[in-house]
């Protein structure tokens, strides 16, 4: 994802110029395949056996936490450490992030297929409550409750530039996993929303999806405990041992719940949910001990970036975490999470993560281009406007990555102007970076960046 015009971190334009025009998208791939990738490419153990010490500890967790607090150093706008969150906002610093001014009244957007009217934006305004701010606004403390969607503004009403679909909602910011801790900054007048702080992102979530804790002292204790990690594509808990896995309790790569040690065949946990008064409990419950999940964070190697990565090849993109798939940003958000590294939302907060990066900038000649990028090790994240993807490496000449993908051109129907008819993909895909964009450019010319996320 990149950003946009909207509130938190100003927003996102999720790989857009990858997703218009969704009406001349192709069947998808299926097996997260693109041209010129064989089956044994679809592997991690493919690219692993070419590193000399995939298993090697890149960073340990000493090392993690001081990378974090570079991170935190670097993007103060895109992450924050919630620990050192101020316990009141101002009215001015409060009014700049709920964005009343950045309503795009003046643009032509669709929702359910209806036009939204002047009229739609003057009640989301009045619903955004912005009267009771006051000079000094406590903040409280919380937990979600469900996978949930962060909004932009405090409305389920999709903004879609497109009048038959609502794919690409532009007030849809990103998912929100289960136990996500959140700093509550406002509500909305029909008290149906809050607009809260992520550790890396600020939106509207429902009301009903956050449970408060009594006071910062007992969700700080609460979130210091021991931990189990999700590190598949998503895992359900279970009300009992032997129980069927909760639905509601799905929760995605990266999300952490509390840990209370093993019981029978299960890993023991507790989920967060929300009593009459909007107060949170927490709830008893287990996932399977065969389930991909890990007492802990990963250890950061790249042997476990790679292995995270292809676990979600074909899965299905999706805007801002739309029915549940995942973006260019969220894929790459997703794998660092499970090392415990606070990894920034969008495409360009990665890009400037304080990594040993490789600037592609002024540098014309493909060839010099992947001279440079042979530099980087495999995990390292490529970098483009609108876009980011995670470097695989060589193979026969060719350099690859896998990314959650869009479309790219079809150079077999070029037209007059250069330009490519658009293939879609809509999927987790590898490909390698010769594959033409639609601009008839390849992707090793439009690299702007390679990073690698270690000081």
């Amino acid at each position: 994802m990149e950003m946009k015009w909207l509130p938190a971190t100003a927003g996102l334009v999720m790989c857009l110029m990858f997703l218009l025009l969704p009406s001349a998208m192709a069947a998808p791939l299926g097996d997260g395949r693109l041209p010129g990738v064989t089956d044994a490419m679809l592997k991690a153990d493919f690219w692993l056996a070419k590193l000399p010490a995939p298993r090697q500890l890149i960073l340990d967790p000493a090392g993690i936490g001081s990378f974090n607090q570079a991170i935190v150093q670097a993007l103060p706008r895109a992450v924050v450490d919630l620990d050192a969150f101020p316990a009141t906002m101002s009215r001015a610093g409060l009014r700049q992030w709920l964005a009343a001014d950045r309503l795009p009244r003046g643009e032509e957007r669709y929702s359910d297929g209806t036009l939204l009217t002047a009229g739609f934006y003057d009640q989301l305004e009045q619903n955004m409550n912005l009267h009771a701010i006051r000079e000094l606004n406590p903040v409280s403390w919380g937990f979600v409750v469900r996978r949930s969607d962060l909004r932009t503004f405090p409305t389920d009403a999709a903004a879609s530039e497109d009048d038959e679909s609502d794919e690409f909602d532009l007030f849809q910011e990103t998912a929100v996993n289960i136990a996500e801790p959140v700093a509550v900054l406002h509500r909305s007048t029909d008290g149906k929303w809050v607009f809260v702080q992520l550790v890396n992102y600020r939106g509207w979530l429902r009301t009903e999806d956050v449970a408060l804790a009594v006071d910062r002292q007992t969700w700080q204790a609460r979130r210091s405990l021991p931990f189990l990690v999700i590190t598949g594509t998503k895992v359900a808990p279970r009300d009992t041992v032997m129980g069927k896995p909760v639905a509601e309790w799905r929760a995605g790569m990266g999300a952490k719940l509390p840990f209370f040690g093993m019981e029978k065949e299960g890993y023991r946990i507790e989920i967060p949910r929300r009593d009459a008064q909007g107060g949170v409990i927490w709830q008893k419950a287990w996932i399977h001990g065969k389930a991909d999940v890990s007492v802990g964070y990963l250890p950061y190697t790249r042997a476990n970036i790679l292995r995270q990565a292809f676990k979600m090849l074909g899965e299905h993109y999706g805007w801002g975490g739309l029915n549940e798939g995942r973006d260019c940003s969220s894929f790459i958000m997703d794998i660092y999470n499970v090392f415990g590294i606070r990894a920034p939302r969008n495409a360009d907060q990665q890009e400037a993560v304080p990594g040993r990066r490789i600037s592609l900038r002024g540098v014309n000649d493909a060839a010099d281009r992947y001279a440079l990028l042979a530099q980087a090790e495999s995990g390292a994240t490529l970098h483009m406007r609108n876009h980011v993807m995670l470097y695989l490496g060589e193979h026969n000449g060719k350099h690859y990555a896998i990314h959650s993908l869009g479309s790219y051109g079809d150079a077999s129907r070029p037209r007059s102007d250069g330009s490519l008819p658009r293939i879609g993909v809509m999927q987790i895909v590898v490909g390698d970076l010769d594959l033409p964009l639609r601009s008839g450019r390849r992707f090793i010319e439009v690299l702007t960046s390679v990073n690698q996320w270690q000081p």
